[in-house]
């Protein structure tokens, strides 16, 4: 593992000084953006091959979390590889350094350890504002997204994964949770203690629990006392999480419920490309219930789009039942208060989360705590 020690140098400076240590020939590097991770595009000129140099230095406190950590970030890098080489998911290629590891470190003036990563370049387009994707394209997610959770319900002796080829992200900003707040078959079940996914969370984010909805909740009431949420509003958002949390209280916890998940299906983690869309930046993924992955991709589309959705995702595993789609209601809720928890620090956003918020909690909250669907509605 690389150790780097950096003294008040630039952004670009440093991702030159780590590019160096992995194995492409004349690299040429570009910036993209600077949100829960700084990114560049790195283009070998020697080759024509691209890759994404992730540091994982968040913009703000509030997007800093354990997905991080050298441990985490190495859970990220082995998922890839293994989806990639047991499934037909179209997955980043995670890259490892010249000392064969998948994460370099380096330190920064204070002594604080950032890692990085390298990931082979997905070529696609971005989902254009406003674009709407095709039935097939829409279905294809949902296939794609039920695939991926069965990688958790893997029984155990399942075949270790091969190394694969490797092939080829898009820089474009995560957006379509705020755009939102305006307007496979299964295997055979094996028993929790045989689940390692049940076992992981002290190395990647969980997500949906009754635990993480009060941290949550927590994270959300700093909202009051910073003058963004009236306390009215609050008390609404407290009803809700305890409505969802009193149904997590009786909903099964187990292999065919719990496991590994993207975490931020969003339009802006989403390819299009001449295989099909392709779910990119793993960064965020984590163990939850998998209807919450289903409940966040599902507020990328609209009420005519969300059947088609729902179609592609239970295909091979049957319909969804009433109290299925109730949680997956609750979760929608969630993942949209999260975007509200992620930002929390930044203030340039306040304005906008002042605005949003009461319609959040009027629309949507208020029926949902009154037991009204709102899953074609949020």
């Amino acid at each position: 593992m690389w150790i780097i020690t950096t003294h008040k140098i630039s952004h670009d400076t440093m991702a030159t000084e780590i590019i160096s240590h992995y194995s492409i020939e004349k690299p040429a590097i570009s910036f993209i953006r600077h949100n829960e991770n700084l990114t560049y595009q790195v283009v070998d000129e020697s080759t024509g091959q691209k890759y994404l140099l992730r540091i994982h230095k968040a913009a703000f406190a509030s997007m800093t979390g354990i997905q991080h950590t050298r441990p985490a970030l190495e859970a990220e890098m082995n998922l890839l590889h293994e989806l990639r080489a047991t499934s037909p998911l179209r997955v980043q290629i995670p890259v490892r350094n010249t000392l064969d590891d998948w994460v370099t470190v380096c330190l920064d003036e204070t002594g604080e350890e950032i890692c990085c990563t390298v990931l082979e370049w997905i070529e696609g387009r971005d989902i254009k504002q406003g674009e709407h994707l095709t039935t097939a394209q829409i279905h294809d997610l949902g296939v794609q997204l039920q695939i991926l959770h069965q990688y958790g319900r893997r029984p155990t002796g399942a075949p270790e994964p091969q190394v694969g080829s490797l092939k080829s992200e898009s820089g474009q900003q995560m957006n379509d949770r705020e755009q939102h707040a305006d307007k496979a078959i299964i295997s055979e079940m094996y028993t929790d203690s045989d689940n390692p996914t049940l076992k992981q969370t002290e190395v990647r984010p969980a997500y949906g629990s009754i635990k993480e909805n009060l941290v949550m909740l927590e994270q959300l009431e700093e909202g009051v006392r910073r003058g963004i949420f009236t306390p009215e509003d609050f008390d609404l958002i407290r009803e809700t999480f305890e409505n969802i949390n009193r149904q997590l209280e009786t909903y099964p916890h187990n292999a065919e419920t719990w496991g590994v998940i993207h975490g931020d299906i969003t339009r802006g983690n989403l390819l299009v490309t001449d295989q099909g869309i392709s779910m990119i930046d793993f960064c965020l993924y984590g163990y939850g219930y998998y209807l919450f992955d289903a409940g966040g991709a599902a507020t990328i589309f609209n009420r005519e789009e969300r059947g088609v959705f729902l179609s592609g995702y239970t295909e091979q595993t049957g319909p969804l039942t009433k109290r299925d789609i109730r949680l997956i209601e609750g979760f929608m809720l969630i993942f949209t208060f999260g975007y509200f928890a992620f930002q929390m620090e930044n203030e340039s956003r306040y304005e906008w989360m002042k605005e949003r918020m009461p319609l959040i909690c009027s629309k949507f909250c208020k029926p949902y705590v009154q037991n009204e669907s709102i899953f074609y509605e949020l």
